[in-house]
This record gives structure tokens, C-alpha cells and sequence, in this order.
């Protein structure tokens, strides 16, 4: 997983994040997302996708934490798409709109509506694909600081009339 992380972040932010950022990512998870993976919050949904031996891709689903936190998370607090990578050699091959169904699925079984997603500012890749699926923007913007870099977010939104991709 956090090599696809790494792999999708250099393709998809070259040119948005600083190369010496891009170049330091890990290969390797820590301790520390390890034992996250081994102990999930009860509102949380994990996905991945594999082609033969292989993940080539995962997105996490969960409450929006900016609304409640984990005590106060459930149906009437928005979702949040937290993470949805796919490798680059595998983009546009469906394995993102599969994971994004599944994901949104969830999510509205769990009423944590409307399904919302954090972007970085200027990423093509993402923007497309968030909006071929039926997000808009919702004028929603913040800074991330990723690696001591302060980046712009624009925050997507799935209308309430959306329905699930088939």
C-alpha cells in the first residue's frame, strides 16, 4: 500500500510538490501505520485491489473527521473518501471507479452523507477522475502541510441525487 501511495503521489504531484518531497516518500511502511492497520476505527473501511499476486490499489473510507469525532461519528456526518491511490500503471483501467463504488457504497449504508474528498490544487489526475465519477466542488478550500510544504486543497462533494456507478 504505501508503495502504490508513493508511486501515485510522484506520477500524479510532479510539478505540484516539491521533487525532494516526491523523492523522500517511504517505501516502506512504519510501525506506526502498521499497527493503525492492525487496529482501524470502527468507522472505517478498508479496500484493496489486486491483480493476480498484486495490489495495485486501496482506497480507505471513513467518517469526515473535521465534523465528529470517532465517539460522535455515524449516520448524518458526512463520509470522507480519506484515501483512494491506484499504481499508475494501472490508471484508467477501472480499478479506481471499482474501488470508489464499493467505497461509496459503504459509506451510504453507514448514512455518512454526503460523500466528500480532500484534493490537492492542480491535480489533473485526480480532478478528473473524482469528476468523471460525479463529484463537484464545493468551494471548500485549506492548506495541507505535507512536508514542511504548504499545499492548497479544494474539497469535492457527490450531490445528494447521485447514484452509485454500476
Amino acid at each position: 500500500m504505501v508503495q502504490i501511495r508513493t508511486a501515485a503521489w510522484r506520477a500524479a504531484y510532479a510539478g505540484l510538490v516539491d521533487a525532494e518531497v516526491l523523492a523522500g516518500l517511504p517505501e516502506e511502511a512504519s510501525e506506526r501505520y502498521v499497527r493503525h492497520l492492525a487496529e482501524p476505527p470502527r468507522l472505517e473501511l478498508r479496500l484493496v485491489a489486486e491483480k493476480g499476486p498484486y495490489v495495485i490499489g486501496f482506497g480507505v473510507f471513513t467518517w469526515d473527521r473535521t465534523e465528529a469525532d470517532e465517539e460522535d461519528a455515524g449516520p448524518g456526518v458526512p463520509g470522507d473518501v480519506r484515501m483512494l491511490y491506484v499504481h499508475p500503471d494501472h490508471w484508467s483501467r477501472g480499478t479506481g471507479r471499482a474501488l470508489m463504488r464499493e467505497g461509496e457504497r459503504w459509506l451510504a449504508e453507514q448514512g455518512l452523507l454526503p460523500v466528500r474528498v480532500w484534493e490537492l490544487e492542480g491535480n489533473e489526475v485526480s480532478r478528473r477522475f473524482y469528476t468523471r465519477y460525479g463529484f463537484v466542488p464545493d468551494g471548500e478550500r485549506r492548506t495541507e502541510e505535507i512536508s514542511g510544504a504548504a499545499l492548497p486543497c479544494a474539497r469535492l462533494t457527490l450531490p445528494k441525487d447521485h447514484h452509485i456507478a454500476d
